[in-house]
């Protein structure tokens, strides 16, 4: 009976409010601004795949930013200007345009096959971090060159996604 008595309060406990999962934060810059005392982050997340693609937000102070860094196959030689626009479709047919804020050169890999790295960073409302938070990314698209970056956000993309937004904005 004891046994039985400690399963179903196991099985309550874990569906309560109380069990849910929360972010953990595990941010790769946590200071705080000496002369204004406003916090300094930034928290970066890989996304599902085999191929490297991370998103980083970052915070200084109100200011909030949209990083990418991603690798393409192969030795591009085209360069990601300022003011290039990334897309991100949200559901309920909704889309966050941003603007890229500085110019971004591609850094080569080499290893058993050439691998072109691009990390732009795009500004970015609070109020849009709120929209991505509330109606969910489905997906991202930009263009480098005549190269199309399409990412389509797997469920587990998504809850990453939102929990480095969460954090971010705490």
């Amino acid at each position: 009976m004891k046994v039985f008595v400690y399963l179903l309060l196991w099985g309550f406990l874990s569906l309560s409010s109380f069990a849910q999962k929360k972010p953990e934060c595990k941010f790769e810059v946590d200071k705080t601004d000496a002369t204004t005392g406003e916090p300094i982050r930034k928290i970066k997340t890989k996304l599902n795949g085999t191929d490297i693609f991370y998103i980083i937000v970052s915070r200084n102070d109100t200011a909030y930013s949209l990083s990418l860094d991603f690798w393409i196959s192969g030795t591009l030689k085209d360069v990601i200007n300022k003011k290039d626009i990334v897309t991100i479709k949200l559901s309920g047919w909704q889309n966050i345009v941003l603007y890229n804020s500085q110019l971004v050169k591609p850094t080569m890999h080499y290893d058993d096959q050439t691998w072109t790295e691009y990390t732009p960073e795009f500004p970015i409302r609070a109020a849009d971090l709120e929209r991505i938070k509330n109606l969910k990314p489905l997906t991202l698209n930009m263009k480098v060159g005549i190269e199309a970056v399409s990412r389509e956000f797997i469920e587990k993309d998504v809850e990453k996604i939102l929990d480095i937004i969460k954090c971010i904005m705490k």
